[in-house]
C-alpha cells in the first residue's frame, strides 16, 4: 500500500461510511483503514482524501470532539446518537454490576479454555490516562491458557463497549472497535428488551459488528443469565504485544498486575 493515492483512500472511506449518515470519528474512521489496509494511514493523505469527498458534496464534516465525517444526504439531519433514557430504565450505570458477574461467572465458559487457564475480569471504565478517543472500554477481560504439550503461556485480552437500550448505534461498534487498538479481541454488550423498539436497529448493529470484527452480546433481562446471547462472535486484532503490555500496565490495579504475572510465570 505504498503508492496508496488520495483518490484510493476516499474510496476506502466512503466504504466504511455509515448508509444511514451517522457520523464517525475521524480517529475512528484512521483505525479502521489501517485495520483494513494493513499500514498506517497518513494524516495529510486521510485528510486529503477528505476534502476531495467535501468538496464534491458526498461527505459532510462535523466539528467537535476530534471531528467526525458522514455520508451526504443520508438523513435530513443529524439525529441524537443517544436518545434520553425513560425514567426507570436500565442505564449503563446499573448495568455494569450485571456484566461484571457474567464476565467473572460465564463468559470464561464461552470461551472453552483448557485446564489450568486464568481469566481476570478488570472495571476498566474510568481507569487509566483520559487523552485519547474511546480509550476506555467498559471491561476487560484475560485470558491466561495453558497448554498440555506446546510451552509458554497464550494471553488473550477481550474489551467490552456497553450500551443501555438508546445506545446501540453504528457509533457504538465503533467504538468497540476503536478500542481493539489496544486488545486482541473487542465486544458490544447492548440492552435489547424483549419487544424494546431499539429491536428494529438490531439487524444493522449484527452487520456492522460482523463487518468490523466485533462481537455482540445481547442482554434481554439483566437479572436472568439464560437470556444473554452472543450474536456475533469476534475475529482477532493484530494489535503488537507492546501495546497490549502497556495498556494493561496503565488499566490493571498493583494486584491485578501481580496475578496475571504469577499466572503467565508459574509452572
Amino acid at each position: 500500500m505504498n503508492s496508496l493515492s488520495a483518490n484510493d483512500l476516499a474510496e476506502q472511506i466512503l466504504s466504511l461510511l455509515p448508509e444511514d449518515g451517522a457520523p464517525v470519528g475521524h480517529r475512528v474512521i484512521r483505525t479502521m483503514l489501517a485495520r483494513r489496509l494493513e499500514c498506517r494511514i497518513d494524516p495529510n493523505l486521510y485528510f486529503e482524501a477528505v476534502d476531495q469527498l467535501t468538496k464534491a458534496g458526498i461527505i459532510g464534516r462535523a466539528r467537535g470532539r476530534g471531528g467526525s465525517i458522514f455520508l451526504a444526504g443520508a438523513t435530513d439531519e443529524v439525529v441524537s446518537l443517544s436518545p434520553p433514557e425513560p425514567a426507570g430504565a436500565w442505564n449503563e450505570a446499573r448495568l455494569m454490576a450485571p456484566l461484571k458477574h457474567y464476565l467473572e461467572n460465564y463468559f470464561g465458559q464461552s470461551l472453552d479454555l483448557p485446564p489450568g487457564s486464568t481469566c481476570i475480569v478488570a472495571d476498566t471504565s474510568s481507569r487509566g490516562p483520559k487523552n485519547g478517543q474511546w480509550a476506555r472500554p467498559d471491561f476487560i477481560f484475560i485470558s491466561i491458557m495453558r497448554f498440555q504439550l506446546l510451552p509458554g503461556r497464550q494471553v488473550d485480552v477481550h474489551s467490552f463497549e456497553l450500551k443501555a437500550e438508546a445506545g446501540g448505534t453504528v457509533q457504538a461498534v465503533h467504538e468497540a472497535l476503536a478500542q481493539t487498538r489496544f486488545t486482541n479481541f473487542g465486544h458490544l454488550v447492548w440492552h435489547v428488551p424483549f419487544n424494546s423498539k431499539a429491536e428494529a436497529r438490531l439487524p444493522e448493529i449484527v452487520n456492522q459488528c460482523e463487518r468490523h470484527g466485533i462481537g455482540l452480546l445481547i442482554i434481554r433481562d439483566p437479572n436472568d443469565y439464560q437470556t444473554w446471547e452472543t450474536l456475533v462472535d469476534p475475529t482477532p486484532k493484530n494489535t503488537s504485544p507492546a501495546t497490549i503490555d502497556a495498556f494493561l500496565l496503565s488499566r490493571l490495579s498493583a494486584e491485578q498486575q501481580n496475578e496475571l504475572s504469577k499466572a503467565i510465570t508459574e509452572r
